[in-house]
């Protein structure tokens, strides 16, 4: 074994803050979900099977979001719509080797998709018990709400920044406040009148400075209006930093592939340029790609401490992200007197 063992944190860049933890439930399949959610990567276990898929309904979105990968790479991502027959394809062979979740975006907005209650719907009728995705809200109007509601989607993301309307719309470009403030509301008065708990309507921001200064203001503002209220870490999007060697080894490669709307198949949510790309689901299976010798190449050189050498990995934004929280968390430590 070469170098040094890299450590891995799961679910490190998601903050859970108030509300109902979503990743919590009685149920006994979801709890042992979540087991092997956090275990397979700590124990650099590769499964039978990913637990979880990321599939892009579309890389096409209706907002120009400044801290958005998506926002950033422009022109460079090819735009287009996934067509009915490759979700059936991807959801049938997961439904058959025990796939776990789904979360039906990527680099896109899944409400622009006109059959994005029907991915859902399958998905669910197939057995799985994580279907989800994020949406910026703006399309969720009362005939999609209950579209999802009646597809039985599990639980809804929805990205907002701040709580006052000069705030948000400063960071969500193109949005409208007062509209997706409307939807939100309207799809919890929705899910009561239709006498069900689902989709659980989570709330999440940006951790941005503006937003750590109002964030108690921000956590009663939305706990009257969603389930659960969380954040996201930063990620510092526009400048690369490369050639970082660190023992820090990313998660989604023992837990979950993704899959861009035109069928490419890519080891993690986060290679926007699809540099580890594994094949196209149109011409081979999931599960070939999971135990493939390039993936597990892959695997070997985050275990390694040596992901600086992956093109794709090296100057990721998660992982930059990552590292520079393990590197402020040691110089705290190292400044700290009583240690």
């Amino acid at each position: 074994m070469r170098g040094n063992v890299a450590k891995i944190k799961v679910n490190s860049n998601f903050h859970h803050v108030i509300g109902e933890n979503l990743f919590v439930k009685q149920d006994h399949r979801f709890q042992e979900y979540r087991r092997q959610w956090k275990e397979w990567p700590e124990m650099f276990y590769v499964g039978p099977f990913p637990l979880f898929l990321d599939v892009e309904v579309t890389s096409a979105c209706n907002l120009k979001c400044e801290f958005c990968a998506t926002t950033h790479r422009g022109d460079k991502i090819r735009k287009g719509f996934i067509t009915f027959e490759m979700v059936k394809k991807i959801i049938d062979e997961g439904a058959d080797n025990g796939l776990c979740g789904v979360k039906f975006n990527i680099r896109g907005e899944p409400l622009m998709h006109p059959q994005i209650c029907d991915f859902v719907r399958y998905a669910k009728d197939k057995g799985l018990i994580d279907v989800y995705f994020n949406t910026n809200a703006v399309l969720l109007e009362d005939s999609v709400a209950r579209g999802l509601i009646e597809a039985g989607l599990d639980r809804i993301s929805i990205s907002f920044e701040g709580i006052d309307k000069k705030m948000y719309e400063r960071y969500r470009k193109g949005s409208d406040y007062n509209l997706v403030i409307e939807n939100i509301e309207n799809l919890k008065v929705l899910r009561n009148k239709m006498g069900v708990r689902h989709p659980k309507i989570r709330i999440q921001t940006v951790m941005l400075p503006e937003i750590a200064e109002i964030f108690e203001e921000y956590k009663s503002f939305w706990m009257k209006k969603a389930d659960e209220v969380c954040f996201l870490d930063y990620k510092e999007m526009k400048d690369r930093k490369e050639g970082i060697k660190y023992p820090w080894a990313c998660p989604q490669i023992w837990q979950r592939m993704a899959i861009w709307w035109d069928g490419t198949i890519l080891p993690c949510n986060h290679d926007d340029d699809g540099l580890l790309a594994l094949g196209n689901v149109s011409e081979i299976n999931i599960e070939s790609c999971w135990h493939s010798q390039k993936l597990n190449e892959i695997r070997n050189l985050h275990k390694n401490s040596e992901a600086h050498l992956i093109s794709a990995c090296d100057g990721c934004y998660l992982r930059d992200s990552e590292i520079n929280k393990c590197l402020k968390k040691e110089k705290n430590d190292n400044s700290d007197p009583g240690r």
